[in-house]
């Protein structure tokens, strides 16, 4: 029996040590002083402290747990927790980070000269996520921009606001600068049907669509004034500044990127089938000491009826395939892409279609003496179907009765019975014939000539250009 209870005892202590605490406190330092806001995080757990104005921290964490000590433009750390119970860090400056190249308005500079409110997020960065639109790769990647998106609608466009709202150009969307070539952020009126809210409660074209973001290097976000001057009012809502790729030298590449995903809705709303509604009709009208329709009066002769919501929704299809190709040697470079993307909306009816090609050369044709020249061009179709207001596909399908079938037995649309129904529109044909088929074509180019005349001093001129259809 003693022998039981010291095994007892003993296994107890054991597993009070294996989850006793540690309290461990410390400050985190540089070369100049403390660090305010560092991270001090318990390995592989989401245990985490923050330091204070004087660079302190307190952090409880398990014997034996390794602490990770971070902070922005600074290499992390890592120290294994022994029976210390403080534990200061200096952090040295990460040489990789700062000498990262940002590109803002007037060029580029290197992120430890850089004194404005500037973001970058890299190419890799932004194939994390799969999206057919850039403003959609943005999305929780770049801290004081919030996106949201608009629509459902296959390519439909995202709001873009850069630390709120501030118009002072009757919108608040940023300025883009792509390759050089700025256009803004606010989309292209598009028309409408001949019934209010025809436009899917949206009156413009996402004008970010027709860019292919497997073209795009890097991503810069200019947010504050000092970043945007050069652009006066027109940047006054923020500048996202696109890179796309440029060729390099030494040995060509030929690259594919592409995917293929299914999109579904997760959740339909509880509707009554026919039986049932049935059911309902007969015991609303005997409440009224009315007679109900011939064809509610014995519910168990009747079926399932129609599921409007399986009839309008799908299981929708997207992918994209791009081709990349670049190289060339010292003197000249070249790069040049070429992309197909699909994307079928969650309603019938609704799809969008971008085929894309671009070519980027540079060229240094003396030592001092630069030149280069870009194009791309984009056709897009978009296929938006009504669902706005009470005369939506989405509203028309959750109020037509069950009763009602997609196709007469003549093969042609079924109309809803407007004495017991309150839908106005067939829904299928609402979705398949009523949608709006927007087609654009888009060419963006430039030509520039940079020189050199002395160090330190670069001269550049460039001509843009930018057409839609």
């Amino acid at each position: 029996m003693k022998q039981k209870f010291v095994t007892f005892m003993l296994a107890l202590l054991a597993t009070a040590a294996l989850f006793a605490q540690n309290k461990v406190t410390g400050t985190v330092t540089d070369d100049i002083g403390p660090v305010i806001g560092a991270s001090v995080m318990e390995k592989g757990t989401s245990n985490g402290a923050i330091t204070d104005l004087d660079g302190k921290y307190v952090i409880t964490v398990k014997p034996g747990a390794t602490l990770v000590f971070s902070s922005i433009g600074y290499a992390s750390q890592e120290i294994v927790v022994g029976q210390q119970k403080t534990i200061d860090v200096h952090l040295s400056e990460d040489a990789e980070f700062l000498d990262e190249v940002v590109v803002v308005g007037y060029g580029t500079v290197k992120k430890r000269d850089l004194t404005g409110s500037v973001a970058s997020v890299g190419g890799e960065k932004l194939r994390e996520t799969i999206a057919s639109n850039v403003d959609q790769m943005l999305q929780g990647k770049v801290s004081g921009v919030q996106i949201t998106q608009n629509s459902g609608a296959p390519g439909g466009a995202s709001s873009i606001r850069v630390r709120g709202a501030s118009s002072i150009n009757n919108t608040n969307e940023p300025l883009y600068i792509v390759d050089g070539i700025p256009f803004s952020g606010a989309g292209n009126q598009i028309g409408g049907f001949d019934w209010a809210g025809g436009t899917n409660g949206q009156n413009v074209v996402n004008p970010l669509s027709t860019i292919s973001p497997t073209d795009i290097v890097s991503i810069d976000v200019l947010k504050d004034a000092s970043a945007t001057a050069i652009y006066g009012a027109n940047g006054a809502n923020g500048v996202i500044i696109i890179t796309t790729k440029r060729g390099k030298a030494g040995q060509t590449n030929l690259s594919y990127d592409g995917y293929v995903t299914v999109q579904k809705i997760t959740h339909k709303l509880p509707m009554m089938n026919l039986r049932q509604y049935a059911d309902y009709q007969t015991g609303l009208y005997d409440e009224l000491n009315q007679s109900v329709s011939e064809i509610f009066k014995d519910p168990e002769l009747l079926g399932a009826g129609t599921d409007w919501q399986d009839a309008v929704f799908r299981t929708a299809l997207a992918h994209s395939h791009s081709i990349n190709v670049t190289g060339g040697t010292e003197k000249l470079r070249v790069a040049a892409s070429a992309g197909y993307t699909n994307q079928d909306g969650v309603i019938i009816g609704s799809s969008f279609t971008r085929y894309n090609g671009r070519i980027n050369v540079d060229a240094d044709i003396k030592d001092w003496l630069h030149a280069g020249a870009s194009l791309a061009y984009t056709h897009t179709d978009e296929v938006i179907t009504n669902n706005d207001g009470t005369d939506g596909v989405i509203l028309q399908a959750l109020t037509m009765m069950p009763s009602i079938p997609i196709y007469d037995f003549d093969g042609n649309w079924a109309g809803p019975d407007t004495v017991y129904g309150s839908s106005n529109w067939n829904p299928v044909w609402l979705a398949q014939m009523k949608s709006n088929d927007y087609k654009r074509n888009r060419s963006m180019g430039s030509i520039y000539l940079s020189i050199d005349p002395i160090k330190n001093l670069n001269i550049r001129t460039e001509f843009n250009f930018d057409l839609s259809t």
